[in-house]
């Protein structure tokens, strides 16, 4: 999805490499659905069912009802208000040729990258399109490769706002994933070289069982979500990745009939909402569904925000961010470029298709927050 994964994925391809069958008891009765007895010096704090996992990169979470908003009433956001400079219900009959969107949006990165190979970002794997009723238009992103050979790429969607903000702030989007193995991911990041942040609020593969009935060559990743956040550092030209390791992946179960891997939510199924709320520098709360199903905090604890202290503008998560929702070929998970392309996985065509109803981000005022070391 990113460049910023190059590095630390081709170590967590390792790491990941654990079987299907890791959820072993089948109780569910006393399953918790909120996270209970907050402990800020507790560095990870996840909603769990009571499913016992052996993989400590994955935590699995209770069944909920799908596409609920947060109540942000709950959250200690009830009186913040919609930045209308990072929010969008994609409402446009022009589609991405409105005024409106392009007074908001870049049809593409917020710079001049285009992408890690062999993804391409570009807006022509942009659209829009009717979905429901009251002629509900969403935004879409649909992968096609272009050229052939050593010189074949993938055109995937990609926008990202014009305007930034820091903390405090809340993004939640509305959002129905591929049927693809490509990444599917809304987010946020800085623009600055080499130094730079980044919070992922959604980043998902698509389904573990594909089309034609066959598992996906990287189970692993599918049906399940990554909700984390990178630091960054230039060193003698080199690009040094933190992301946290400890349950940065999510799965949560459909019912609570069993702890098998076939009774986890298929995210491409249905929309959903996903939202992280940017509580602090040191600070991260995560919402699936309406539900806050993970926190992290603390500055340099190991798997917490910045222990490696790699941040700059001063200590934690500060500088304004972009909002960006994208696809990718990430072809970390299959061993490099050509390793992507010969596998049986669905790549680009009307499958890949990513569907966003709509992204709304709140502040306390209603207005960006700006800090001066950008």
């Amino acid at each position: 999805m990113k460049n910023c994964k190059i590095f630390i994925y081709s170590l967590l391809t390792f790491m990941l490499s654990c079987s299907s069958k890791d959820i072993e008891s089948p109780d569910l009765e006393n399953e918790t659905s909120e996270i209970v007895n907050l402990d800020i010096n507790d560095h990870i704090i996840s909603t769990k069912s009571d499913c016992n996992l052996t993989n400590t990169q994955l935590f699995d979470t209770p069944a909920t009802k799908n596409g609920v908003s947060v109540n942000r009433g709950e959250f200690d956001m009830g009186a913040w208000k919609k930045v209308e400079e990072l929010s969008d219900e994609f409402n446009y009959p022009g589609g991405k040729t409105s005024p409106t969107f392009s007074e908001k949006w870049n049809l593409g990165y917020v710079n001049s990258y285009t992408g890690p190979l062999p993804t391409v970002w570009t807006g022509n794997s942009i659209g829009f399109e009717n979905q429901g009723s009251n002629d509900n238009r969403v935004l879409t992103l649909t992968a096609q490769v272009e050229g052939s050979g050593n010189s074949k790429t993938l055109e995937c969607g990609m926008i990202s706002t014009k305007a930034t903000s820091s903390y405090p702030l809340f993004q939640e989007a509305r959002v129905k994933v591929s049927n693809s193995q490509l990444a599917n991911a809304v987010w946020m990041i800085s623009n600055d070289s080499g130094q730079f942040e980044e919070i992922d609020n959604l980043e998902t593969y698509g389904p573990r069982i594909r089309l034609d009935g066959e598992e996906c060559d990287k189970p692993y990743f599918a049906d399940r979500l990554h909700l984390s956040h990178h630091t960054f550092k230039n060193v003698d030209g080199e690009r040094l990745d933190y992301q946290p390791q400890k349950e940065t992946w999510m799965s949560r179960k459909q019912n609570s009939s069993s702890c098998g891997r076939d009774n986890d939510v298929k995210w491409n199924e249905a929309y959903h909402t996903y939202g992280v709320k940017w509580v602090s520098p040191e600070v991260l709360e995560y919402f699936v569904d309406g539900k806050r199903v993970k926190i992290i905090s603390g500055l340099r604890d190991e798997d917490g925000i910045d222990p490696e202290n790699y941040t700059t503008c001063g200590d934690g998560l500060t500088k304004e961010m972009h909002m960006l929702i994208s696809q990718a070929a990430q072809v970390w998970r299959y061993g490099g470029v050509t390793e992507f392309w010969n596998s049986t996985d669905i790549k680009f065509g009307a499958d890949t298709k990513m569907s966003v109803d709509w992204i709304r981000v709140y502040t306390p005022t209603g207005t960006t927050n700006k800090i001066n070391c950008n």
